[in-house]
C-alpha cells in the first residue's frame, strides 16, 4: 500500500512538472485594452522559467509599437493544467512617454490546443486598466535591454492573422504537414467537378491561405481511352475545373499552378475497368 501511494505521488509530481515545463520559454503577442481595436494593441512578451512543480517565474516586456517606449517587469505565475495565472510584481527597466505610464498587471491565461494561442483577460493592480492578452510561442529571445522593436512587422502580421481567424504559425505548419492529399475523380470523358469533393477542397484552401509562401499544384490525368491529343486536352480541362473552384473559394491566381499529363502518368494499369476509373483524376501537391 505504501509503495502504491509512493508511486502515485511520483506520478502526480511528474505530471505537475510537465504542466509547468509546457509554459517555459518565451511567449509573445498582443495586449489590448478594453475599448481598443485589435490593431491598437501593444506588443507584449513573457519569459518563464520553472520555480517549482506548479510555479513559474520570469519577466514580461511591453512595448508601444513604432516608438521608443517600453517596460520590463518581474512576473510570477501559477500553473494548473493548461491554465496560467500570472502577476507582475515589480518594475525593472522602463521608458515612459510624457503622456502615459506603465501599469503592473495580473491575469488568467488559457492555452488552446486548436489555435496554439495562450490567451485570457488581465487587469491592473496599480492603475485603472483591463483587457485581453493573446500570446504564441516565440522563436526568439525576449530583449532585456532598451532596444525596442521599432518596426514591429511581426505584430502587424499577428493582428492580420487574428482578424482572419488563423491559428498560430506552428499549428498551421502542423496542419500543412499532416494534410492528407487524395485524388479528385471524374466521370468518364467528363471535366465536371463532383460535389462530394467540395469540403475536401475547401479545407485545402484554408491550408494554402494560412501560409503566405505556399502554393498548390493541380495535376490533371485521364485514362487511355481516346487519342493522346484528346486526353491532354481533357486532363487540362479537369485541372482547370478544380482550379476555378479553388479560386471561387478565395485562392489567388498566383497561388495555383496546373499541370496536365493526359494518360501518361497512370495511377493503375488501364487494362482493367478499376484502373481506368482511378486514372480519371486530379492530383495535388504543395509547392
Amino acid at each position: 500500500m505504501k509503495r502504491l501511494f509512493l508511486l502515485l505521488l511520483i506520478l502526480i509530481s511528474f505530471l505537475s512538472k510537465g504542466q509547468v515545463s509546457f509554459f517555459e520559454g518565451v511567449w509573445q503577442g498582443i495586449i489590448i485594452n478594453n475599448g481598443q481595436k485589435t490593431e491598437q494593441g501593444k506588443a507584449i512578451w513573457f519569459e518563464f522559467i520553472r520555480d517549482s512543480d506548479t510555479k513559474l517565474k520570469g519577466e514580461s516586456r511591453i512595448e508601444t509599437p513604432f516608438s521608443q517606449y517600453y517596460a520590463i517587469k518581474l512576473v510570477k505565475a501559477n500553473v494548473n493544467k493548461k491554465q496560467l495565472s500570472f502577476e507582475e510584481v515589480m518594475f525593472g527597466n522602463k521608458k515612459n512617454s510624457g503622456r502615459a505610464y506603465w501599469c503592473l498587471l495580473k491575469g488568467e491565461l488559457t492555452y488552446n490546443d486548436s489555435t496554439g494561442y495562450l490567451s485570457g483577460d488581465y487587469y491592473s493592480t496599480s492603475c485603472r486598466s483591463s483587457g485581453k492578452i493573446i500570446l504564441f510561442r516565440s522563436k526568439y529571445q525576449m530583449s532585456k535591454t532598451d532596444t525596442v522593436s521599432l518596426y514591429h512587422s511581426w505584430l502587424n502580421t499577428f493582428v492580420s492573422d487574428l482578424k482572419r481567424g488563423w491559428p498560430a504559425y506552428y499549428v498551421r505548419d502542423e496542419q500543412m504537414r499532416n494534410f492528407e492529399f487524395h485524388p479528385v475523380y471524374f466521370d468518364h470523358d467528363k471535366d465536371i467537378l463532383r460535389p462530394e469533393y467540395q469540403n475536401y477542397l475547401s479545407n485545402m484552401v484554408k491550408i494554402v491561405n494560412s501560409h503566405t509562401d505556399l502554393r498548390i499544384k493541380i495535376i490533371g490525368h485521364t485514362n487511355s481511352i481516346g487519342s493522346d491529343a484528346y486526353n491532354i486536352d481533357l486532363s487540362k480541362r479537369r485541372a482547370n475545373a478544380v482550379k476555378d473552384y479553388l479560386l471561387s473559394l478565395g485562392l489567388r491566381e498566383d497561388q495555383v499552378v496546373i499541370e496536365y499529363r493526359g494518360e501518361r502518368d497512370p495511377a493503375l494499369s488501364n487494362a482493367t475497368p478499376k484502373g481506368k476509373k482511378l486514372n480519371r483524376r486530379v492530383d495535388f501537391e504543395f509547392i
